[in-house]
């Protein structure tokens, strides 16, 4: 499967790159918008190169790894949850359902990033604000959490689940270090990111949005689990970390910020407006 290799030193240089460059477009050419749209795509960037650190840090210390996946299997088995292994056999026939499941957890993840914070960028800017702080702070959780190893189910044998990407050669889990970590599945970023955008599209009033961020969460869920990539426990983690991020950074302080911020960037623009002369 094609993949974009990328240091997360380059990632990191290219991200600070883009901010300082963002910040000059913004102060010097005077093109707020666009100085910081080009900032954001650098946060993006930035948090993307911090996954690749976490995940270089993860795979040189693997220690109990193998013990808390099978941990986190016990756990879903006294639950009866463990049914992993049943939602995919009906998939292992079929070719065809395997590589679009495969290309799914591959590529769906970072589509839906650039995807959904654009159009909330360009549409509802209020409510970007608060979806991309509650990204970064999901996120850095995650990876704090992703520093303890963790091995996805596809790892160990007791699940009986297939991992579906080595199975077709389309494994996004390379040799590379640092690029994508065998051992940081709990918990589960590509859920947590799924239902942190679900949440964000249903505060915008829009029905399709809705529609498609709600059914991508779902579909999310089940491609991670039959993939032989994450438990079903990895995504109830994740989004049960966004359901406590959301509100935190949702809260009123954070929107007196919003608030204070733009009635300052109009009254300058006022003041502006009023007086050419000065």
């Amino acid at each position: 499967m094609p993949q974009l290799h990328v240091t997360w030193i380059t990632a990191g240089a290219i991200a600070a790159v883009l901010v300082g460059v963002g910040a000059l477009i913004s102060i010097q050419l005077r093109r707020r918008q666009l100085g910081a749209a080009v900032r954001e795509i650098g946060v993006v960037l930035g948090l993307f190169g911090l996954w690749m650190f976490v995940g270089h840090l993860v795979g040189h210390h693997p220690a109990g790894g193998y013990e808390r996946g099978r941990a986190i299997w016990d756990i879903e088995r006294s639950l009866h949850i463990a049914n992993e292994a049943t939602l995919q056999r009906p998939l292992l026939g079929h070719r065809w359902l395997l590589e679009a499941v495969n290309y799914y957890y591959a590529y769906a993840h970072w589509l839906s990033v650039d995807v959904a914070l654009a159009w909330l960028w360009w549409r509802h800017r209020d409510r970007y604000l608060v979806t991309r702080a509650t990204l970064v702070v999901f996120t850095g959780g995650c990876l704090c959490l992703h520093l303890i190893s963790t091995a996805p189910p596809r790892l160990l044998t007791e699940t009986h689940l297939a991992d579906t990407g080595t199975l077709l050669g389309q494994s996004v889990y390379g040799d590379t270090p640092g690029l994508s970590d065998h051992l940081s599945a709990m918990p589960s970023i590509h859920v947590g990111w799924a239902v942190l955008f679900a949440v964000a599209a249903w505060g915008t009033g829009s029905t399709l949005a809705r529609v498609i961020a709600t059914g991508h969460a779902v579909l999310t869920s089940y491609v991670v689990v039959v993939t032989g990539n994450h438990f079903w426990l990895d995504g109830i983690v994740a989004a049960a970390m966004v359901a406590v991020a959301w509100p935190v950074m949702a809260k009123a302080p954070w929107r007196a910020w919003q608030t204070a911020l733009r009635e300052r960037r109009t009254a300058v623009g006022v003041g502006v407006g009023a007086d050419p002369a000065r």
